[in-house]
């Protein structure tokens, strides 16, 4: 295959009529010139050039044809190159993120937020999925990284965690327990829950039980935030979660309250989710940056979450 150099030498002559004239606007010396054209005619055995008169070529009929086909073939590496670059150096553009969707609400606007305010022109392209989906879609390409939690670790996925939470009690204002300080799994055994029904979620909080040999009463399941808080508010059962919004009502303003756990259980790790085989752009690793800036750094989801009662060692 033809250097792109010796391409581009042959190209310039065309365009000058002369070696001596694409010579001087290059910057190099006519034998290096001259010598790149022959290379370029034999590689081919084309006749490109016939001279004209003293110091002035001509293309051939064939010639034509070849330079307007180098032309477009060094215009497409141009313009490959340019972007290849951009991938690394450019810090605009839009990323494709993947978001646990029961935490989008919380999390995506405090990305954009932190986006906006450091004046990076990123877009997101936001998908709302579960967790196993995210994995999917990380590991076929369909989105640059996920916003998600590690409660089932894939074998082809890096993940980075940025916060660390405990889950806690949701409870209907009414309910007795919600007086308490604090609540054990042992005391929450032989009522009713309300289950988050997402795949690999509600496995991650049926094994809290587990640990301590309980078993949960699911009453009713339920794949919304919302519907649960509802049937909460409703008196319906409790529920274990992780993310809490600000308010404590319900859609009907039925109060809630939000319990912290007794039990030493798991905590959720969330974070940042790439392909362990991916080579972040300098888009993507700015996205991610501002990510564990406002996340992890400033800690600014902290109001979505209910901390475990302090244990008094005295």
């Amino acid at each position: 295959m033809t250097p792109f150099r010796q391409l581009t030498y042959t190209v310039a002559v065309a365009d000058h009529g002369s070696i001596s004239a694409a010579a001087e606007k290059l910057a190099i010396s006519q034998p290096a010139i001259s010598a790149a054209i022959q290379k370029v005619e034999a590689e081919y055995q084309l006749k490109l050039f016939i001279r004209e008169r003293p110091h002035r070529v001509q293309l051939t009929p064939v010639g034509r044809r070849f330079i307007a086909q180098a032309r477009r073939l060094l215009e497409n590496a141009q313009e490959f190159d340019g972007e290849a670059r951009n991938l690394r150096r450019s810090p605009h553009g839009v990323v494709e993120v993947g978001c646990f969707f029961p935490t989008a609400a919380f999390i995506v606007p405090i990305i954009l937020k932190g986006l906006r305010e450091r004046g990076f022109n990123i877009s997101i392209r936001v998908h709302e999925v579960d967790l196993d989906e995210l994995n999917n879609m990380l590991s076929h390409g369909s989105i640059d990284v996920a916003l998600t939690y590690n409660m089932y670790p894939s074998p082809g996925i890096e993940f980075e965690s940025l916060i660390e939470a405990p889950p806690y009690v949701l409870l209907s204002k009414d309910d007795p327990l919600s007086k308490e300080q604090s609540i054990s799994l042992q005391q929450l055994a032989d009522r009713d829950m309300v289950a988050l029904n997402l795949p690999i979620t509600q496995q991650f909080f049926l094994s809290m039980f587990s640990r301590v040999n309980l078993r949960p009463r699911i009453k009713h399941q339920a794949k919304s935030y919302e519907l649960v808080r509802s049937l909460v508010a409703a008196g319906e059962g409790y529920a274990i979660l992780i993310m809490r919004p600000v308010n404590k009502r319900a859609y009907d303003g039925s109060e809630l309250a939000y319990i912290p756990l007794k039990d030493d259980g798991p905590t959720a790790q969330y974070g940042l989710a790439f392909t362990k085989r991916s080579v972040p752009t300098k888009l993507i690793e700015t996205f991610a940056n501002v990510c564990r800036e406002t996340l992890k750094s400033e800690n600014l989801a902290e109001k979505y979450y209910v901390q475990r009662p302090l244990i008094d060692s005295t």
